[in-house]
């Protein structure tokens, strides 16, 4: 009980922080923190694929674009706001997530892999050659930002941190109460063992379908988000190794859990910013934590954190029971 209150009081004290951030930044460090948000978004959603399902796709930055570039088009070409475009650019992009989940979803491992690559190089190719509809290379400009409602003007970076911090608590809580119910844990039992799902009676196809559609549509609304936050989309932002960088947050953050992905995306938005010296450097970087990941962290950072806390309060108790064993002692003393 106690530790439950720990946690929900942990949990309101950081949403307590987060909200005042915008009256003790500057305004670049807000738009790091708006990046990072979004992305939070962006790898909530591959974390069902890749954390709960055991599923390794690379093809979410791919359905990222789908969503950016449905809600910029309807916004610049077709009038209109917003709040109506980004929920068709969610539904859009789960759509195809549905009808590229068909065929892919009968591929295991890193076949499964292989042909999700492939799918998000056929998005960002067909959006680098439909000019008329994508503007090719050129992108997309001028954006329009939300309108203004409850008195936010979206056109600032400090009001435009609210609507991406309320999206990204949502998608989170909805990832969690999703792993909760009984769909999440036939996605467990999936990514543990798929065969022994099958035995107990899951339908496996029909839950991995879900998670590669539900996973896409999240993917899109980070899409919309991302684009009108920017004001400018190109096939640029959609490449490969922003396919990897997503898998990376995933992983080193503590994929199969909650908090990880956010950690994972906290850490790598802020590398760079650190790094500034030897930017041209990122990939080797980036591989190399990999791989002290895969080696060391095999739970990523959030892991580590628990072996700590754990270590920690091991070390506590056994000094608290070494003290309650010396004090016995001299009062066994004094009595004799």
């Amino acid at each position: 009980m106690n530790n439950n209150r720990m946690k929900i009081g942990t949990i309101i004290a950081v949403l307590v922080v987060l909200s005042v951030l915008p009256f003790l930044l500057d305004s670049y460090l807000i738009h790091i923190l708006n990046q990072i948000g979004i992305w939070v978004i962006l790898t909530a959603s591959l974390n069902l694929m890749v954390g709960y399902t055991g599923q390794l796709s690379f093809a979410h930055v791919g359905l990222f674009a789908v969503g950016a570039y449905t809600s910029a088009i309807l916004t610049t070409s077709a009038g209109f706001s917003f709040w109506t475009s980004f929920p068709i650019a969610a539904i859009v992009a789960g759509v195809l997530g549905f009808i590229i989940g068909l065929p892919v979803l009968r591929f295991k491992t890193h076949f499964f892999a292989i042909v999700t690559l492939g799918f998000g190089e056929i998005i960002r190719l067909t959006i680098y050659n439909w000019r008329d509809l994508t503007g090719g290379p050129n992108g997309i400009y001028n954006i329009p930002f939300p309108t203004n409602i409850l008195g936010l003007d979206f056109a600032l970076r400090e009001h435009f941190y609210y609507l991406i911090l309320i999206s990204a608590v949502l998608v989170v809580l909805f990832v969690k109460l999703l792993i909760g119910s009984r769909t999440g844990k036939a996605m467990i039992a999936i990514r543990e063992n798929e065969n022994f799902a099958l035995f107990v009676g899951i339908n496996t196809w029909k839950v991995k379908i879900f998670a590669f559609t539900l996973s896409a549509a999240l993917a899109g609304f980070a899409g919309s988000l991302y684009a009108s936050y920017n004001s400018y989309i190109s096939p640029y932002s959609f490449t490969v190794s922003e396919s990897v960088s997503i898998l990376l947050m995933v992983i080193i953050g503590g994929m199969g859990t909650i908090i990880g992905p956010i950690l994972g995306t906290t850490f790598l938005i802020f590398l760079p910013e650190l790094l500034r010296s030897v930017s041209e450097w990122r990939m080797v970087i980036y591989g190399g934590l990999l791989v002290l990941t895969i080696m060391f962290m095999r739970d990523g950072i959030l892991g580590l954190i628990k072996s700590f806390v754990r270590k920690k309060k091991h070390h506590s108790e056994k000094n608290l029971l070494s003290t309650g064993k010396e004090e016995a002692a001299i009062a066994g003393s004094e009595r004799n």
